[in-house]
Protein backbone atom coordinates (compact mmCIF):
# COMPACT_ATOMS: atom_id res chain seq x y z
CA UNK A 1 0.00 0.00 0.00
CA UNK A 2 1.23 3.55 -0.78
CA UNK A 3 2.02 5.78 1.59
CA UNK A 4 -0.36 9.04 1.14
CA UNK A 5 2.87 11.22 0.63
CA UNK A 6 4.10 8.47 -2.33
CA UNK A 7 0.31 8.58 -3.68
CA UNK A 8 0.54 12.82 -4.30
CA UNK A 9 3.90 12.58 -5.45
CA UNK A 10 2.82 9.50 -7.93
CA UNK A 11 0.29 11.38 -9.08
CA UNK A 12 1.78 14.98 -9.43
CA UNK A 13 4.46 13.93 -11.83
CA UNK A 14 2.71 12.57 -14.21
CA UNK A 15 2.17 15.49 -16.12
CA UNK A 16 0.19 18.38 -16.99
CA UNK A 17 -3.38 23.42 -18.66
CA UNK A 18 -6.19 24.83 -20.17
CA UNK A 19 -6.85 27.70 -17.66
CA UNK A 20 -7.03 26.46 -14.24
CA UNK A 21 -10.73 25.03 -13.32
CA UNK A 22 -12.59 27.80 -11.28
CA UNK A 23 -14.10 25.03 -8.83
CA UNK A 24 -10.60 23.67 -7.73
CA UNK A 25 -9.15 27.30 -7.42
CA UNK A 26 -12.16 28.50 -4.95
CA UNK A 27 -10.76 25.28 -2.98
CA UNK A 28 -7.05 26.60 -2.14
CA UNK A 29 -6.62 28.36 1.41
CA UNK A 30 -7.05 31.76 0.79
CA UNK A 31 -3.40 32.81 2.66
CA UNK A 32 -1.45 30.67 -0.33
CA UNK A 33 1.84 31.55 -1.46
CA UNK A 34 2.68 29.09 -3.57
CA UNK A 35 0.19 27.61 -6.33
CA UNK A 36 1.17 25.26 -9.19
CA UNK A 37 -1.07 23.34 -11.80
CA UNK A 38 -1.20 20.50 -13.77
CA UNK A 39 -3.79 19.63 -16.67
CA UNK A 40 -3.14 15.75 -16.76
CA UNK A 41 -5.24 15.28 -20.18
CA UNK A 42 -3.86 18.21 -22.17
CA UNK A 43 -0.26 17.30 -21.33
CA UNK A 44 -0.84 13.13 -22.63
CA UNK A 45 -2.88 14.43 -25.55
CA UNK A 46 0.38 16.31 -26.62
CA UNK A 47 3.15 14.93 -28.84
CA UNK A 48 5.68 15.16 -25.70
CA UNK A 49 3.02 13.68 -23.50
CA UNK A 50 2.81 10.42 -25.55
CA UNK A 51 6.19 10.04 -25.84
CA UNK A 52 6.79 10.29 -22.08
CA UNK A 53 3.71 7.36 -21.79
CA UNK A 54 5.13 5.38 -24.36
CA UNK A 55 8.65 5.13 -22.70
CA UNK A 56 6.69 4.85 -18.86
CA UNK A 57 7.78 1.41 -16.98
CA UNK A 58 6.54 1.31 -13.78
CA UNK A 59 7.66 -1.73 -12.09
CA UNK A 60 6.38 -0.58 -8.64
CA UNK A 61 4.99 -3.56 -6.72
CA UNK A 62 3.10 -1.55 -4.10
CA UNK A 63 1.90 0.83 -6.68
CA UNK A 64 0.43 -1.99 -8.81
CA UNK A 65 -1.25 -3.59 -5.75
CA UNK A 66 -2.76 0.06 -5.23
CA UNK A 67 -4.38 -0.10 -8.69
CA UNK A 68 -5.15 -3.22 -8.28
CA UNK A 69 -7.32 -2.73 -5.12
CA UNK A 70 -8.73 0.94 -5.68
CA UNK A 71 -8.87 0.52 -9.04
CA UNK A 72 -7.74 4.02 -9.67
CA UNK A 73 -4.78 4.73 -11.96
CA UNK A 74 -3.19 7.81 -11.26
CA UNK A 75 -1.75 7.70 -15.24
CA UNK A 76 -5.56 7.24 -16.20
CA UNK A 77 -8.05 8.64 -13.79
CA UNK A 78 -6.81 11.96 -12.95
CA UNK A 79 -7.39 15.06 -15.75
CA UNK A 80 -6.37 17.81 -13.44
CA UNK A 81 -4.24 18.84 -10.03
CA UNK A 82 -3.64 22.25 -8.19
CA UNK A 83 -1.07 22.17 -5.79
CA UNK A 84 -1.09 25.09 -2.60
CA UNK A 85 0.83 25.88 -0.01
CA UNK A 86 0.94 28.88 2.85
CA UNK A 87 4.80 28.27 3.11
CA UNK A 88 5.57 28.78 6.53
CA UNK A 89 7.97 25.83 6.10
CA UNK A 90 10.07 26.61 9.77
CA UNK A 91 6.62 26.48 11.60
CA UNK A 92 3.96 24.25 12.52
CA UNK A 93 1.15 26.06 10.90
CA UNK A 94 2.90 25.29 7.59
CA UNK A 95 -0.15 24.13 5.33
CA UNK A 96 -0.44 21.97 2.00
CA UNK A 97 -3.40 20.89 -0.11
CA UNK A 98 -3.66 18.96 -3.38
CA UNK A 99 -6.52 18.89 -5.27
CA UNK A 100 -7.74 16.88 -7.90
CA UNK A 101 -10.39 16.08 -10.39
CA UNK A 102 -10.53 12.97 -11.79
CA UNK A 103 -12.17 9.58 -11.69
CA UNK A 104 -12.52 7.88 -8.38
CA UNK A 105 -13.91 4.31 -7.26
CA UNK A 106 -14.52 6.09 -3.27
CA UNK A 107 -15.86 2.88 -2.01
CA UNK A 108 -13.19 1.17 -3.25
CA UNK A 109 -10.70 3.74 -2.40
CA UNK A 110 -12.60 3.71 1.15
CA UNK A 111 -12.02 -0.05 1.64
CA UNK A 112 -8.49 0.19 1.29
CA UNK A 113 -7.94 3.27 3.48
CA UNK A 114 -9.80 1.71 6.03
CA UNK A 115 -7.96 -1.54 6.65
CA UNK A 116 -4.28 0.51 5.84
CA UNK A 117 -5.07 1.81 9.53
CA UNK A 118 -6.68 5.33 8.62
CA UNK A 119 -8.92 6.86 11.11
CA UNK A 120 -12.13 8.41 9.52
CA UNK A 121 -14.35 11.02 10.73
CA UNK A 122 -17.16 12.68 9.09
CA UNK A 123 -16.79 16.63 8.69
CA UNK A 124 -19.70 18.43 7.90
CA UNK A 125 -21.27 15.44 5.90
CA UNK A 126 -18.12 14.75 4.23
CA UNK A 127 -15.78 11.30 5.70
CA UNK A 128 -12.17 12.45 5.83
CA UNK A 129 -9.27 9.71 5.83
CA UNK A 130 -6.47 10.95 8.09
CA UNK A 131 -3.21 9.23 8.70
CA UNK A 132 -0.86 10.49 11.85
CA UNK A 133 1.63 13.11 11.14
CA UNK A 134 4.95 12.55 11.07
CA UNK A 135 6.56 14.23 14.49
CA UNK A 136 5.09 15.85 17.52
CA UNK A 137 4.43 19.41 15.48
CA UNK A 138 3.39 17.79 11.98
CA UNK A 139 -0.47 17.59 11.71
CA UNK A 140 -2.04 14.73 10.43
CA UNK A 141 -2.41 14.10 6.90
CA UNK A 142 -5.93 13.28 5.78
CA UNK A 143 -7.99 12.64 2.10
CA UNK A 144 -11.33 13.57 1.68
CA UNK A 145 -13.36 12.64 -1.56
CA UNK A 146 -15.88 16.19 -1.92
CA UNK A 147 -17.73 14.50 -4.31
CA UNK A 148 -17.75 11.78 -7.04
CA UNK A 149 -14.97 13.30 -9.32
CA UNK A 150 -13.05 15.40 -6.91
CA UNK A 151 -10.49 14.89 -4.25
CA UNK A 152 -8.36 16.58 -1.62
CA UNK A 153 -5.25 15.57 -0.16
CA UNK A 154 -3.01 17.64 2.56
CA UNK A 155 -2.71 18.41 6.68
CA UNK A 156 -6.16 17.79 8.32
CA UNK A 157 -6.68 21.32 8.72
CA UNK A 158 -6.17 22.32 5.32
CA UNK A 159 -8.30 19.70 4.03
CA UNK A 160 -11.09 20.77 6.57
CA UNK A 161 -10.64 24.14 5.14
CA UNK A 162 -11.63 22.96 1.40
CA UNK A 163 -14.37 21.68 2.77
CA UNK A 164 -15.71 24.24 4.15
CA UNK A 165 -14.68 26.60 1.34
CA UNK A 166 -16.72 23.81 -1.10
CA UNK A 167 -19.61 23.99 1.09
CA UNK A 168 -20.05 28.00 1.35
CA UNK A 169 -19.51 28.21 -2.58
CA UNK A 170 -17.66 30.74 -1.93
CA UNK A 171 -15.50 32.67 -4.93
CA UNK A 172 -11.45 31.79 -4.68
CA UNK A 173 -9.67 34.71 -2.89
CA UNK A 174 -6.26 35.72 -2.17
CA UNK A 175 -3.02 37.34 -3.94
CA UNK A 176 -2.58 34.59 -6.29
CA UNK A 177 -5.42 34.02 -8.04
CA UNK A 178 -5.72 36.81 -10.83
CA UNK A 179 -2.39 35.77 -11.25
CA UNK A 180 -3.23 32.17 -11.88
CA UNK A 181 -5.51 32.90 -14.12
CA UNK A 182 -3.26 34.46 -16.43
CA UNK A 183 -0.27 32.08 -16.01
CA UNK A 184 -2.52 29.42 -16.18
CA UNK A 185 -4.37 30.14 -19.46
CA UNK A 186 -1.27 29.95 -21.23
CA UNK A 187 0.54 26.95 -20.24
CA UNK A 188 0.21 23.26 -19.40
CA UNK A 189 1.88 23.02 -16.32
CA UNK A 190 2.42 26.36 -14.38
CA UNK A 191 2.86 27.72 -11.12
CA UNK A 192 3.04 31.27 -9.54
CA UNK A 193 4.79 32.13 -5.96
CA UNK A 194 4.94 34.86 -3.67
CA UNK A 195 7.72 33.43 -1.59
CA UNK A 196 11.35 34.33 -2.52
CA UNK A 197 13.01 31.65 -4.80
CA UNK A 198 15.94 31.72 -1.93
CA UNK A 199 13.62 29.95 0.74
CA UNK A 200 12.93 26.84 -1.21
CA UNK A 201 16.80 26.12 -0.67
CA UNK A 202 15.53 24.28 2.29
CA UNK A 203 13.58 21.88 0.37
CA UNK A 204 16.65 20.77 -2.03
CA UNK A 205 17.83 17.39 -2.03
CA UNK A 206 21.63 17.90 -3.46
CA UNK A 207 23.29 20.33 -0.86
CA UNK A 208 25.31 22.38 -4.11
CA UNK A 209 21.65 23.25 -5.26
CA UNK A 210 20.83 24.30 -2.01
CA UNK A 211 23.72 26.75 -1.14
CA UNK A 212 23.41 28.32 -4.70
CA UNK A 213 19.61 28.72 -4.51
CA UNK A 214 20.67 31.33 -0.93
CA UNK A 215 22.82 33.38 -2.74
CA UNK A 216 22.03 36.71 -3.16
CA UNK A 217 20.67 36.41 -6.68
CA UNK A 218 18.22 34.44 -5.70
CA UNK A 219 17.81 36.03 -2.29
CA UNK A 220 16.48 39.47 -4.55
CA UNK A 221 13.74 37.43 -5.94
CA UNK A 222 10.39 38.61 -4.27
CA UNK A 223 7.59 36.83 -6.80
CA UNK A 224 8.28 34.05 -9.45
CA UNK A 225 6.03 32.41 -12.22
CA UNK A 226 5.94 30.71 -15.23
CA UNK A 227 5.35 27.39 -17.34
CA UNK A 228 5.45 25.00 -19.95
CA UNK A 229 3.39 24.50 -22.79
CA UNK A 230 3.31 21.19 -24.73
CA UNK A 231 3.12 21.22 -28.71
CA UNK A 232 5.43 21.04 -31.56
CA UNK A 233 7.31 23.09 -30.00
CA UNK A 234 7.59 22.86 -26.13
CA UNK A 235 7.52 26.78 -25.18
CA UNK A 236 8.98 27.39 -21.56
CA UNK A 237 8.41 30.98 -19.91
CA UNK A 238 8.88 32.50 -16.58
CA UNK A 239 8.71 35.77 -14.78
CA UNK A 240 10.75 37.26 -12.01
CA UNK A 241 9.66 40.52 -9.70
CA UNK A 242 13.10 41.55 -7.63
CA UNK A 243 14.02 44.14 -5.39
CA UNK A 244 14.72 46.42 -8.11
CA UNK A 245 15.58 47.71 -11.63
CA UNK A 246 19.44 46.80 -10.69
CA UNK A 247 18.33 43.46 -9.65
CA UNK A 248 16.51 42.18 -12.74
CA UNK A 249 19.47 43.57 -15.02
CA UNK A 250 21.75 41.20 -12.51
CA UNK A 251 19.49 38.42 -12.68
CA UNK A 252 19.76 38.46 -16.38
CA UNK A 253 23.35 38.80 -16.60
CA UNK A 254 23.63 35.78 -14.23
CA UNK A 255 21.57 34.18 -17.21
CA UNK A 256 23.69 34.93 -19.91
CA UNK A 257 26.32 34.22 -18.30
CA UNK A 258 25.99 30.76 -18.26
CA UNK A 259 24.76 30.38 -21.41
CA UNK A 260 27.28 31.78 -22.96
CA UNK A 261 29.77 29.32 -20.93
CA UNK A 262 27.55 26.32 -22.19
CA UNK A 263 27.87 27.55 -25.66
CA UNK A 264 31.74 27.86 -25.55
CA UNK A 265 32.27 24.26 -24.06
CA UNK A 266 29.27 22.68 -26.52
CA UNK A 267 32.53 21.23 -28.33
CA UNK A 268 34.59 19.51 -25.68
CA UNK A 269 31.39 18.32 -23.65
CA UNK A 270 28.48 16.87 -25.27
CA UNK A 271 25.78 17.51 -22.46
CA UNK A 272 27.05 20.88 -22.68
CA UNK A 273 26.35 20.86 -26.26
CA UNK A 274 23.23 19.38 -25.99
CA UNK A 275 22.01 21.84 -23.58
CA UNK A 276 23.54 25.10 -25.31
CA UNK A 277 21.73 23.58 -28.71
CA UNK A 278 18.37 23.55 -26.56
CA UNK A 279 19.12 26.97 -25.44
CA UNK A 280 19.88 29.06 -28.76
CA UNK A 281 16.17 30.30 -28.72
CA UNK A 282 16.30 31.76 -24.85
CA UNK A 283 15.32 35.39 -24.75
CA UNK A 284 15.97 37.12 -21.61
CA UNK A 285 15.26 41.12 -20.83
CA UNK A 286 13.84 43.35 -17.96
CA UNK A 287 11.05 45.51 -17.81
CA UNK A 288 11.77 47.95 -14.64
CA UNK A 289 12.17 45.16 -12.26
CA UNK A 290 10.96 42.26 -13.92
CA UNK A 291 13.02 39.91 -15.40
CA UNK A 292 10.96 37.66 -18.34
CA UNK A 293 12.33 34.59 -19.78
CA UNK A 294 10.97 32.69 -22.79
CA UNK A 295 12.73 29.59 -24.38
CA UNK A 296 11.47 27.41 -27.41
CA UNK A 297 12.60 23.89 -27.88
CA UNK A 298 11.46 21.80 -31.04
CA UNK A 299 9.51 18.51 -29.18
CA UNK A 300 11.51 16.18 -31.45
CA UNK A 301 15.09 17.60 -30.49
CA UNK A 302 14.19 17.42 -26.58
CA UNK A 303 13.22 13.73 -27.41
CA UNK A 304 16.50 12.91 -29.02
CA UNK A 305 17.85 14.77 -25.78
CA UNK A 306 16.29 12.60 -23.37
CA UNK A 307 16.69 9.58 -25.39
CA UNK A 308 21.16 10.18 -25.39
CA UNK A 309 21.12 11.22 -21.70
CA UNK A 310 19.01 8.35 -20.62
CA UNK A 311 21.63 5.65 -22.77
CA UNK A 312 23.39 3.84 -20.44
CA UNK A 313 27.20 4.05 -20.63
CA UNK A 314 28.54 0.53 -21.48
CA UNK A 315 31.06 -1.55 -19.66
CA UNK A 316 34.12 -2.97 -21.67
CA UNK A 317 34.00 -6.48 -22.25
CA UNK A 318 36.09 -8.75 -19.97
CA UNK A 319 38.27 -11.06 -22.23
CA UNK A 320 37.08 -14.47 -22.07
CA UNK A 321 39.73 -16.74 -20.25
CA UNK A 322 41.36 -19.25 -22.04
CA UNK A 323 40.42 -22.75 -22.07
CA UNK A 324 42.53 -24.99 -20.96
CA UNK A 325 43.22 -28.11 -23.80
Amino acid sequence: MLKLRSLVLVIAIQAAALAADPALLRLVMPDAKVIAGIQVDQSKNSVFGQYVLSHMQVDDQSLSKFIQDTGFDPRRDVREIVIASNWTSTSPQSRWLVLAKGVFDIHKIEHVAEGSGATITNYKGTDIYTYPGQGAQQADNAIAFLDAGSAAVGDLPSVKGAIDRQKSSAAASGQLVAKVGSVSAKNDFWFVTLVPLSEFAGTMPDPNVSGAMRNNMLTAVNQASGGIRFGDTVTLSAEAITRSDKDAQALVDVVKFVVGMLSMNRQDNAAAGQVASLLDTLDCKTTGNVMTLSLAIPERQLEQMIESMEQPSRAPRKKAAPQAN
